[in-house]
């Protein structure tokens, strides 16, 4: 036979335990309150007897009789006078009192026993609190109270106690019941948004209330992990559009070019001048496709077991020693101050990548006769690289958008490249954590990057001046 669902839930599993807590604390309470209850009475009732005991001791001996028997007519007016006398000769037998004998075996030494009494008259046994003394003068004085109304007011607590200890206890389970249905309920909802995003709803998002009990906090996890992953299929879904598109207007250029040599070229001279400039562009094509896939990788990669202490000075003398030249061939001034010793955590071969990118496109778009300078500074924050150039600059209606691939200025789109190398750099800094900002000079223009002393990897801005778009990191 099947449970009921919402019996087979753990939240009701632990209501059941917590109920079976719950009453043994309370049968130990009440234990513990019935004991000192019942021993408070007992006390005070053998208190009342020890205390009569020895009043009535203290008296001559003959005026105790005359003490007895006007305490009995006081105790038939006043019913609050609540224990009994007897006084007795030597032998046992009675010479005044209310007592009618000496209960068996009733050891005369003032302290208090339980005694069972019956009587011809008595439906049920009396029980009585006895104590019983030897007088100086030989005869035995034995006070006596009953204490069935005690034992019956025993009995009234520990039926209380134990009828207040069922409703605590289907309380207990009631509340099992309703929190288990509530939590069920909630995982219903959970399950049935899951199975959305399994079917492929990328977009759908976990209920979760800010802030939110111990499954608000995991359906908030889940969400940034559905936020990372949605990112990372968009992400990948935009590389390889970002492949299919940009890729085809050179292949079919190249396929046009082939087209026409096939139909048109006379000599063979004319056929392998065809064939160089497709392969031109089959290496421009590929060269599309190998920066989207490097940026992407960058972007999205978890890199951070790479990184290690790195000297950026070292890594910035590198990159201009490597540009040196190609800056002196095209008559260009390249300028380095990078003296001090800038150490960050980075992967140090993403940094070179980086800091070529930036120089190589400061060469490129300085004319001849203009100036590169390269400059690394400490701050308060951390090292500061800055790259300036004396080239045609960026306006500043397009400074937020050169880090979008594929995006070319009017003033650079005669130059060689595909509009990626800024978009490297973003992707590179945006993985490290460090604020990529760019500034228009005149003339030329001024990149810089803001490096974080920090031990971790920090998300900041990736770029002050870059609004979010499409492609842009």
């Amino acid at each position: 036979m099947r449970l009921p669902d919402v019996i087979r839930r753990t939240g009701f599993r632990w209501s059941i335990v917590v109920a079976a807590v719950l009453a043994a604390g309370t049968m130990l309470m009440f234990g513990v309150v019935y004991s000192l209850g019942t021993d408070a009475l007992f006390r005070t009732a053998d208190k009342s007897v020890v205390e009569q005991l020895d009043l009535l001791a203290a008296r001559p001996a003959d005026l105790l009789p005359f003490m007895i028997t006007s305490r009995m007519r006081d105790r038939l007016d006043n019913p609050h006078v609540i224990t009994e006398v007897g006084l007795f000769d030597a032998d046992g037998k009675r010479i005044v009192g209310d007592i009618a004998e000496i209960p068996h075996a009733l050891p005369l030494d003032g302290h208090v026993q339980t005694e069972v009494s019956s009587s011809p008259s008595a439906e049920e046994p009396q029980h009585e609190r006895v104590a019983g003394r030897m007088l100086p003068d030989g005869h035995i004085l034995v006070v006596a109270r009953n204490v069935d109304d005690l034992l019956a007011m025993r009995g009234s607590i520990l039926w209380t106690l134990a009828l207040a200890l069922v409703p605590a206890i289907l309380l207990s389970i009631a509340g099992g019941v309703i929190v288990a249905t509530r939590t069920q309920r909630r995982l219903l909802a959970l399950r049935r948004t899951a199975e959305r995003i399994i079917a492929g709803h990328l977009e759908e998002r976990l209920a979760a209330r800010v802030p939110g009990d111990d499954l608000d906090q995991l359906a908030a996890i889940v969400n940034r992990i559905l936020d990372r992953l949605e990112a990372l299929v968009l992400a990948l879904k935009g590389a390889g559009e970002d492949i299919a598109h940009d890729i085809r207007t050179p292949l079919a250029s190249v396929r046009a070019r082939l087209e026409r040599g096939r139909e048109h070229a006379d000599d063979r001279d004319q056929l392998l001048a065809i064939v160089d400039q497709s392969i031109t562009g089959i290496d421009q094509a590929l060269a599309i496709a190998a920066a989207l896939l490097r940026i992407a990788e960058i972007e999205h990669s978890q890199r951070y077991a790479g990184f290690a202490p790195v000297d950026l000075a070292e890594i910035v003398r590198d990159a201009a020693e490597a540009y040196g030249p190609v800056a002196e061939d095209k008559g260009v001034r390249l300028t380095l101050d990078a003296a001090l010793v800038a150490q960050i955590l980075g992967d140090r071969d993403l940094m070179l990548e980086l800091v070529l990118n930036l120089v190589d496109n400061a060469v490129k778009f300085s004319p001849p006769g203009g100036a590169v300078r390269v400059d690394l500074t400490a701050t308060q924050d951390g090292p500061l690289l800055r790259v300036s150039d004396s080239g045609p600059g960026i306006p500043e209606d397009e400074i937020g958008l050169v880090l979008r691939r594929f995006y070319r200025s009017d003033k650079s789109r005669s130059s060689p490249g595909h509009g990626l190398g800024l978009s490297l750099v973003a992707a590179i800094a945006g993985l490290h954590g460090y604020r990529l900002s760019l500034h228009s000079a005149k003339p030329g223009c001024i990149v810089e990057l803001q490096c974080w002393r920090d031990a971790e990897p920090r998300q900041h801005a990736v770029a002050d001046t870059m609004p979010a778009a499409p492609g842009s990191v």
